[in-house]
């Protein structure tokens, strides 16, 4: 099992938003006419309006002005301009109209809306652009791309002077090697921080892992924290025939350059097709291939129960190689044919595996065995019940208890099968195949996947523009 994250990469198209606030100055700044088929002064509403019509160009030391039409309300100190392409030093900008106000500083895009940089595109029917704030606020659905993805959200604000977003509302994101959908998500480029909140839902497509939860957090150390009620984490094999599932409360992961962590906290559940296991705590290391559950937890592997205090398990390519638990741990076998239960106590317990299939189990100090056995034909024939002070070996032929070894102060007694004995237990029995985890239900996304279309049709202005780059 491989530690499961986002990568720094992760940040799928995170890295490739990078708009920037549309300079529409238009106060305070020499403005060119450069041309317009007719210009007219009228009164509107009362109000006194001069107006530029028909191919209407405008420079300023900081942009270029295209318009279909142009009219300044003198008194509200506005202008309105329709069907424009706005180009810049960094960007071009189309629209179906712009309002101004020259005195606040405040730009209302409105009707396909359209921002290109070098880097991306973005998309939106409604953008507003606080110049005084250096603040973008999109109040209708928004289409980022960039070469590398696309996100989608219903709302969003972009603070400029402190480089962070917010978008709300089935944000998506999506490139070729991630998935990432959730209620909302803030974002900080200049400290590489992410949060996704509310139905988070996270597919890696290289390192095959799938994952839920209520909130999501990544920063540019590594980590990632993901929280709910049933946070859920589910890895494939390279192979694809090996399943692993995490469930939890709580999930953080950390990756380094050497070293990759996974720890889980709070009603935590594992199942795997080799094994699977709960406790209150489970920490994973990938580059060690090793996993410790703490706080009375217990591990099923096949048709052996293990509890204790504390259980370590080593892995090889995903199977069990090698466990131990301590302190006074208990492992219980449900014979396979008579449905008896196999027991063995002590003050430590290791277990040794080979392919996943069981050949030995020691446990050492105060060691107590319950052995079932069977006659020639199969049948229950009595038990056989064992206490040492020294360690006491039980070995497994093809995974099923076979044979005992004992050492050192050995007091031991064979009871002959009777109603009274099927059922004998040691002091710390513990046998219970209800609260082995089951297969989780595979998650899926709850949007549907990104179109490919863009969310209106493109207009005449940007077309163009297209058109004459191609050519």
């Amino acid at each position: 099992m491989k530690v499961p994250i986002l990568h720094r990469k992760a940040a799928i198209i995170f890295l490739g938003i990078l708009f920037l606030v549309p300079t529409i100055v238009l106060s305070q700044t020499r403005v060119n006419i450069l041309g317009a088929d007719d210009g007219e002064g009228t009164v509107i509403n009362g109000q006194l309006v001069q107006k530029l019509l028909g191919n209407v160009k405008i420079s300023t030391e900081s942009m270029m002005l295209d318009a279909d039409s142009v009219y300044q309300f003198t008194e509200e100190n506005l202008f309105h301009a329709f069907n424009i392409q706005i180009e810049t030093e960094s960007e071009m900008i189309w629209a179906d109209t712009l309002y101004y106000n020259t005195l606040t500083d405040y730009s209302e895009l409105r009707g396909r809306v359209i921002i290109q940089s070098e880097t991306n595109t973005v998309f939106s029917n409604a953008m507003d652009a606080a110049l005084a704030l250096d603040l973008i606020i999109f109040s209708d659905p928004i289409r980022f791309e960039d070469e590398r993805g696309t996100l989608l959200a219903e709302s969003g604000l972009y603070y400029q002077d402190v480089d962070s977003a917010a978008f709300r509302g089935n944000v998506q994101l999506a490139d070729s090697t991630q998935y990432l959908e959730s209620d909302s998500l803030f974002m900080n480029r200049q400290e590489d921080l992410y949060e996704l909140f509310g139905r988070v839902y996270a597919e890696d497509f290289e390192d095959k892992v799938i994952f839920t939860g209520d909130y999501l957090y990544a920063d540019s150390t590594g980590y990632r924290l993901l929280e709910g009620e049933d946070a859920w984490l589910m890895e494939l094999s390279d192979s694809e025939s090996d399943t692993t599932h995490l469930l939890a409360k709580k999930i953080e992961l950390l990756e380094t350059d050497s070293t990759s962590t996974m720890d889980a906290f709070e009603d935590v559940r594992i199942w795997s097709t080799k094994f699977s296991a709960l406790a209150d705590t489970a920490l994973y290391r990938d580059h060690e291939e090793k996993f410790e559950l703490r706080s009375n937890p217990k591990l099923w592997q096949k048709n052996i129960q293990l509890t204790g205090p504390v259980i370590e398990a080593h892995l090889e390519n995903g199977d069990i190689r090698f466990l131990s638990s301590y302190p006074r741990p208990i492992a219980v076998q449900e014979d396979t044919v008579t449905g008896r239960l196999h027991q063995m106590a002590g003050d430590t317990l290791h277990a040794f595996f080979n392919d996943g299939v069981v050949e030995r189990i020691v446990v050492f100090d105060e060691s107590e065995i319950i052995f079932h056995q069977r006659d020639e034909n199969d049948e229950p024939d009595g038990l056989i019940e064992l206490v040492a002070q020294g360690s006491s070996t039980m070995y497994f032929l093809d995974g099923e208890f076979d044979l005992f070894k004992a050492e050192r102060n050995i007091d031991g007694s064979y009871l002959p099968e009777s109603p009274e004995n099927v059922n004998r237990q040691l002091d710390n029995f513990s046998w219970n195949p209800e609260q082995k985890p089951r297969r989780p239900m595979i998650q899926i996304p709850r949007l549907p996947a990104i179109p490919e279309e863009r969310p209106f049709d493109l207009p005449p202005r940007y077309l163009r523009y297209l058109e004459n780059n191609q050519n």
